[in-house]
This record gives C-alpha cells, sequence and structure tokens, in this order.
C-alpha cells in the first residue's frame, strides 16, 4: 500500500551522499519495511546504501571466526547477500572511505579487527552488513516521487552506529518536524488503529 498524495509524506530533500532514507510507514516490502537506509553512494549511474534497522540472525564470528566477539551483523539489503560490508568510525583505516565527518565505509579489514582487539570498547563505532540496497539510474528518484521515501539530513553518525536499532525508524522519523512525528506513530498494520 502507498500513502496517497493527500497524507504528504514528501519533504523535498534531494537524495546525496551521506543521505538516510526513511521508508514511508506502510511499505510491504520485506527488505524495506520500516526501514533506516544510509546513502554511501548516489551518482547518476548507481545509488547504493545499507538498511541499518535490520538485524541478521548470526554474529559477526559466525561468519569469520577470527574476528572479535559479541559484534553483530546487519541485513544491508537484497543485493550481494552473499558479501560482507562494514561502516565504522575509525579514521586512520587504510583504503576506508569517508562517508560523513567521522563516518567511514570499507578499508582493511585486518587493520580493524586489530584496532578492536586492542580497545574492546570500541566495538559499538562499527557495523557490519551482509548484502547492500541498491538502486539503478534514476530508480531511487522515481520511488521518491512515488513517496515510498524521503531523504533526510540530519541523522549523527551516532544514531546510525546506535546499538539499539530496534526503534530506529521511529526515532529517525520524529526528528523530521511535526508532520514526520504523526507518521512515526503510525502502527505497522492500519488495521491495529
Amino acid at each position: 500500500m502507498k500513502l496517497n498524495e493527500t497524507f504528504d509524506f514528501v519533504n523535498g530533500i534531494p537524495p546525496v551522499k551521506g543521505s538516510v532514507l526513511l521508508s514511508e510507514p506502510f511499505l510491504q516490502d520485506p527488505h524495506f519495511e520500516r526501514s533506516v537506509i544510509l546513502l554511501c553512494e548516489h551518482a547518476p549511474d548507481e545509488t547504493f546504501g545499507f538498511v541499518l534497522n535490520h538485524k541478521a540472525v548470526v554474529e559477526l564470528t559466525d561468519l569469520i571466526d577470527i574476528a572479535p566477539k559479541g559484534i553483530p551483523v546487519f541485513i544491508g539489503g537484497p543485493v550481494a547477500n552473499n558479501s560482507l560490508f562494514y561502516l565504522h568510525s575509525f579514521p586512520d583505516v587504510e583504503s576506508s572511505e569517508e562517508i560523513l565527518p567521522g563516518l567511514y565505509f570499507g578499508g582493511d579489514l585486518t587493520h580493524l579487527f586489530e584496532l578492536l582487539f586492542a580497545d574492546p570498547n570500541r566495538m559499538s563505532e562499527i557495523r557490519f552488513f551482509i548484502g547492500y540496497s541498491g538502486w539503478s539510474a534514476g530508480q531511487l528518484e522515481q520511488e521518491i516521487k512515488e513517496r515510498a521515501w524521503i531523504s533526510v539530513n540530519n541523522i549523527s553518525s551516532q544514531i546510525i552506529l546506535a546499538k539499539n536499532t530496534n526503534n530506529l525508524w521511529r526515532k529517525c522519523m520524529s526528528l523530521q518536524g511535526k508532520q514526520f512525528q504523526t507518521f512515526a506513530l503510525f502502527p505497522k498494520n492500519i488495521a491495529d488503529n
């Protein structure tokens, strides 16, 4: 079910690298229902990012036996779901790319593990994903026009890497002002209202 235009699920903010996408409240796609997606690239020919709030049933040690224990993994999206990706706040990790000030994508995993083993308290500064979310040229803009998403630029790196993601969509939606605070209160199933 798509929202009718009278609900005005639109904010006029175009997506850019580092933007966060918030799905409309009733999006039925199981990959993107109530999802919060960080865009790591938005270019004319492609866009990709990671769903921040869909936790996998595995931990990192289930995928990489030499990884530090206790690190959750998230489902980044339906594309390349046999590949592992990561965001972090370690500026010195070689070959990483800055997405937002103080937030990086990829880089030397061995070096990243060394930093985590040296200071286990920093495990909250990294997020691992299986797969990613991707759009072809013009596809995301069309989906925004159809009111499936809003693009926002006021979500901090601390919120992006927050340990508890159970209410991340609602929290991010609430940060968008009074109009969107109403959307944040909508039940997942409108029949539950």
